[in-house]
């Protein structure tokens, strides 16, 4: 009788530590799981960038002896191989643009319509004026480009300064530089009255002021 209660307690035992053993191998915690890992945000880096909205390309042409400067602008123009960057310097430092010559805008439909027909119109291949920016020069504040008119490519140094968000270009060019004799002397004669100063003299300057500004707006990637 005392073999076999012992046999039944050795029996219950065993079973109990067998369970002991099941319950502890599955309270085991989960292994990790890698795929489920938290994935850090990338995080923007916001600088400044070329806003076309705000930027405005402008010029002066002179009529009479006494130079009088009769301004406008161009409605139209593309800009490209800007970057985002720190400074305008850095913005522009090797951006291309392409100003076609059919929207330009001086305020006056007969004018405009002079400009681009007897003005542009007697040079060749002039649909479009085209450039691209070279350097900047920060010690002189020049910024040089390159300016394709006429079929006629140049380099023209302009003056620049920087205020706050703001790049301001300013300069001169002569079209004579660009083989336009021709050009000039097709705009005097459709204008002759109209160039007229108080000296009775009519008269089209060759040389013709640049005007160009462009605010800078932050931009992310």
């Amino acid at each position: 009788m005392k073999k076999l209660l012992l046999s039944i307690s050795t029996i219950a035992l065993l079973a109990s530590c067998d369970g002991d053993a099941n319950t502890s191998e599955n309270t085991k915690p989960a292994p990790a799981d890698s795929s489920a890992a938290t994935e850090v945000p990338v995080e923007k880096v916001c600088k400044k960038g070329y806003s076309k909205d705000l930027t405005d390309i402008g010029f002066g042409g002179f009529k009479t002896t006494e130079k009088k400067e009769v301004k406008g602008y161009f409605k139209e123009f593309t800009i490209d191989s800007t970057v985002i960057g720190d400074t305008p310097e850095e913005i522009f430092a090797n951006a291309v643009f392409s100003i076609p010559v059919n929207y330009i805008e001086t305020k006056d439909q007969g004018r405009n319509r002079r400009i681009r027909d007897e003005y542009f119109g007697t040079m060749a291949s002039t649909e479009n004026i085209t450039g691209k920016v070279i350097s900047f020069d920060k010690d002189s504040s020049k910024v040089n480009i390159e300016l394709t008119l006429n079929e006629v490519t140049n380099p023209v140094a302009l003056d620049y300064k920087v205020s706050g968000d703001t790049i301001s270009l300013s300069g001169k060019i002569d079209i004579v530089d660009f083989n336009g004799e021709a050009a000039v002397e097709a705009l005097n004669k459709v204008c002759e009255v109209l160039h007229k100063g108080a000296d009775g003299v009519s008269k089209t300057w060759s040389d013709v002021n640049l005007y160009i500004s462009s605010v800078v707006t932050e931009k992310c990637e």
